[in-house]
């Protein structure tokens, strides 16, 4: 095959996510699916004098390209093809053909939109009949022969969580233990691993399986690379033991903070999540004591 034309009845069809380069981002599971269909609008001749007709679909079926989360940047690239000798053709004559990709519905994929235009042009069979001799594919819209590329992209997404205490006996070097659980979905699957960073250092979580942290006041976990359609988890041990009064609040994006109930499950979309928690301890004075002690405050 050159550029755009295929020597044979044949039609590869591929598909990439130019944007993906990063080892550590989870490749959506999901399939892609592709069609062919008659354009209606041909008609003319070519300028060797073939007359230029609407595709026949009799044979063809549409053709799915699959992703797993095990598949990498360097496993982006994949192909299908669509056979064009199983077409029954009536005479010899220039095919046209639209090929697009299905829009699917999977959250956080960019589907491509863009269509193109295949002809197929079809001779004399040896022993009787017609077949496909070549197949030539253009961009829709452009006279440039290019070989059939569908693009998509995917996007990502944040959460950070971060740890205050407060009050007069909240103890800012204690250690608050967290849970994070990110729970497994029908494009994400469970023992997937997604990066966590806390400070300078990297840890895995397993998608399905609770991952345990600690944190004290001022510090907070990050992930970067978190997928779009998931949904997660965030508690804290302690919360509401020993005196504290434990608050959570969660922040999507540019928006409002609302008020997050722990343990409670949310779902991830592109806008970038920031939970807060905080742990405010407040220990009244026992009464009398401030009534002995302020004769003494007066006199200094």
């Amino acid at each position: 095959e050159t550029a755009g034309v295929s020597e044979n009845a044949k039609l590869i069809v591929k598909k990439t996510f130019d944007s993906y380069t990063d080892n550590e981002v989870l490749m959506p599971k999901a399939d892609y699916t592709f069609k062919v269909e008659a354009d209606s609008t041909a008609s003319g001749k070519t300028k060797d004098g073939l007359e230029i007709k609407p595709g026949i679909v009799n044979g063809l079926t549409e053709q799915i390209i699959s992703y797993t989360n095990t598949d990498k940047p360097d496993s982006k690239v994949k192909s299908t093809e669509f056979d064009f000798s199983k077409v029954v053709f009536p005479g010899i004559g220039v095919y046209r053909y639209t090929v697009s990709e299905k829009q699917g519905d999977v959250e956080g994929i960019t589907y491509d939109t863009k269509k193109w235009t295949v002809d197929v042009y079809v001779g004399n069979k040896e022993g009787g009949g017609f077949e496909p001799k070549f197949i030539v594919s253009k961009e829709q819209g452009t006279d440039v022969k290019k070989p059939v590329n569908f693009n998509n992209s995917f996007a990502t997404t944040s959460l950070k969580v971060k740890k205050n205490v407060s009050g007069n006996t909240g103890e800012l070097q204690k250690e608050f233990d967290f849970t994070l659980t990110l729970n497994e979905s029908t494009n994400f699957k469970k023992d997937q691993i997604v990066s966590l960073q806390k400070g300078n250092e990297k840890f895995e979580v397993k998608i399905g399986t609770p991952y345990k942290f600690k944190l004290k006041n001022g510090e907070s976990i990050q992930l970067d690379k978190l997928p779009v359609g998931i949904t997660y988890k965030v508690n804290e041990m302690e919360a509401n033991k020993d005196g504290y009064k434990t608050t959570a609040s969660l922040k999507e994006g540019d928006g409002q903070s609302k008020m997050y109930q722990l343990d409670m499950e949310q779902k991830t979309d592109e806008s970038a999540d920031e939970i807060v928690v905080t742990n405010k301890r407040d220990t009244q004075v026992p009464t009398g004591v401030v009534g002995t002690l302020a004769p003494f405050a007066v006199l200094s």
